[in-house]
């Protein structure tokens, strides 16, 4: 087990625990936030090793979130993958514009989850079961099934 943090900022409890079993069940631990405040203070306080930020949540935006994480320079060097149902071209270039490192859209299969993590080497590897690969075009990260 590697013992590497994920925080998990989503306005969706049932997302936040949907993401959260799953990534758990492969040994890493998570940090959850239910909004973009509370997702900025819990980068300072524990230094994750990966973000998974929603876009659309209540009192700071993910890609304010995002700026800030990637403005300062003891957090700028965490990767950030954004997970939202804004999903149109416009909207993964903007994000990737924000500073993220990856882009997903919900709906987020398990399989997708578990390759995500592979992807930024927080799991050793993603198990046979989950065919997906990761792909990179301009920076953005495509999970698509084999």
């Amino acid at each position: 087990m590697f013992n590497n943090k994920v925080l998990i900022a989503d306005d969706d409890s049932i997302v936040r625990t949907l993401y959260s079993r799953i990534l758990a069940n492969i040994g890493l631990t998570i940090i959850l936030a239910k909004n973009g405040l509370e997702a900025l203070e819990k980068v300072r306080q524990c230094n994750p090793d990966l973000v998974i930020l929603d876009i659309i949540m209540p009192e700071m935006n993910g890609y304010q979130v995002c700026r800030q994480i990637k403005s300062k320079p003891q957090t700028m060097n965490i990767p950030i993958v954004f997970c939202s149902n804004k999903s149109s071209k416009v909207d993964v270039y903007w994000g990737m514009k924000q500073g993220a490192d990856g882009y997903i859209s919900k709906p987020v299969e398990k399989g997708e989850l578990v390759t995500l993590m592979a992807r930024f080497n927080l799991i050793k590897n993603a198990s046979k079961e989950y065919s997906y690969q990761c792909l990179y075009k301009q920076g953005v990260v495509r999970i698509l099934p084999v």
